[in-house]
C-alpha cells in the first residue's frame, strides 16, 4: 500500500482501537483494564469500565471493531471524495445529513458540531459549521490529504471540508499545522524533522503550545495529558498529539499511548494514526499491525476504499 493508503488505514484503525475506552478520563482505570488484557487497544465496549470512574460512556449499541463518530466522518469523506472524483462540499453535506441524520445508517453518539451541522443543513444555510475548536475540525483531513497532497488547492479543499462542522480560527490554526505535518511525512521527510518543521511554521497563536510538547522533559504522554487536558478541544488535544508523535516508537506504541492518555482518545487517534500509518506503513516492527486491521468490523470495505482513494 502507498503511504497515502496507509495514512488512511492508520487513521481508521487507530480510531476503532480507541472506541472501547473512549472518553474514559481515568488513566488509572485505563491502565488497570489494559494490564488485564495486555493492551488498551480494541477493548470491549463495556459500560462497566466507566462505573465509578470519571468519564462518559457514549457508545452503547456499538461494539469493538467499529468506528467512533470521528472515524465515521473520515470514512464518509473518503467515500464522497472517491465517488465525486474530488471533494465537493455540496455532495458531502448531503451525504453527511443522510448518514448522521435521523433514519441514517449511523447509530451512535452525536457531538455538538454534528448536531449543529445537521440542523443548519436541514435549514439550507450556506454556512453549516459553528464556532467550535473541537476535534471534529480535523476528522476529514486525511481524506483531503489523500486526494490533494501536493496540489495548490489543498488548503481550500481542507477548509471546505472542515467548515461543514467547524468555523473557528483556533481550529483553522491547528488544522493547518497538521496539514503541514502530514504533507511533510507524505513527501518523505523523517518524522522528527517533519514535526520540528511543522511546529516551527505553525501559526503564532498556537506555536508555543506545540513547542512545549517537543521541549518538555515529561516523557509520559499520560502525565503530559494531565497537564494539558484530555478533552476534545484542539488547544488541549493538539499538544498531546504532538507529544505522542514525538515519543512513540511505533504505530502500536502511539495508539497505546494515546488510549492510555484518556479522554478524547478517538478524536486524537485520527491524526496520530494518520501520521504513524504514513510513516511506518503496514506490518513490520513499526507499522500498522495486520491483526488490528482484521479486527475492523468493516475491514474489507475500509481496505478497498483506502486503496481506491489513495492508490
Amino acid at each position: 500500500m502507498s503511504p497515502k493508503s496507509t495514512m488512511l488505514l492508520g487513521a481508521l484503525t487507530a480510531d476503532a482501537a480507541s472506541l472501547g475506552l473512549h472518553w474514559l478520563y481515568d488513566p488509572a482505570r485505563i491502565a488497570e483494564i489494559a494490564e488485564a488484557r495486555g493492551t488498551a487497544a480494541f477493548a470491549p465496549v463495556e459500560p462497566a469500565f466507566f462505573d465509578g470512574a470519571k468519564g462518559y460512556f457514549a457508545h452503547a449499541g456499538r461494539r469493538a471493531g467499529m468506528l467512533s463518530q470521528y472515524g465515521e466522518v473520515l470514512w464518509l469523506a473518503m467515500r464522497v471524495t472517491r465517488s465525486e472524483g474530488g471533494f465537493d462540499g455540496g455532495a458531502y453535506r448531503r451525504a453527511y445529513a443522510a448518514h448522521f441524520g435521523a433514519g441514517g445508517p449511523y447509530q451512535g453518539y452525536i457531538d455538538r458540531p454534528t448536531r449543529a451541522a445537521l440542523a443548519n443543513i436541514a435549514d439550507e444555510k450556506a454556512e453549516t459549521g459553528v464556532d467550535d475548536d473541537q476535534l471534529p475540525a480535523t476528522a476529514t483531513l486525511p481524506a483531503i490529504m489523500a486526494a490533494y497532497h501536493g496540489q495548490d488547492h489543498l488548503a481550500e479543499k481542507a477548509r471546505g471540508a472542515r467548515e461543514v462542522t467547524n468555523i473557528n480560527p483556533v481550529a483553522d490554526a491547528y488544522a493547518a499545522a497538521f496539514t503541514d505535518l502530514l504533507g511533510r511525512v507524505l513527501s518523505g521527510e523523517d518524522l522528527p524533522a517533519a514535526i520540528g518543521a511543522a511546529v516551527a511554521e505553525a501559526d503564532s497563536g498556537i506555536r508555543d503550545a506545540l513547542t512545549d510538547a517537543l521541549k518538555t522533559d515529561e516523557a509520559s504522554s499520560t502525565d503530559y495529558a494531565e497537564r494539558m487536558g484530555r478533552a476534545c478541544h484542539l488547544p488541549m488535544a493538539g499538544p498531546v498529539i504532538m507529544h505522542i508523535l514525538r515519543h512513540a516508537t511505533s504505530y502500536a506504541d502511539a495508539v497505546e499511548r494515546n488510549i492510555r492518555a484518556g479522554g478524547d482518545s478517538a478524536g486524537r487517534a485520527i491524526l496520530i494514526g494518520a501520521v504513524m500509518g504514513a510513516v511506518h506503513g503496514l506490518e513490520g516492527p513499526h507499522g500498522i499491525p495486520l491483526d488490528w486491521v482484521l479486527r475492523l468490523t468493516d475491514g474489507v470495505a475500509i481496505w478497498e476504499d483506502c486503496r481506491a482513494l489513495a492508490g
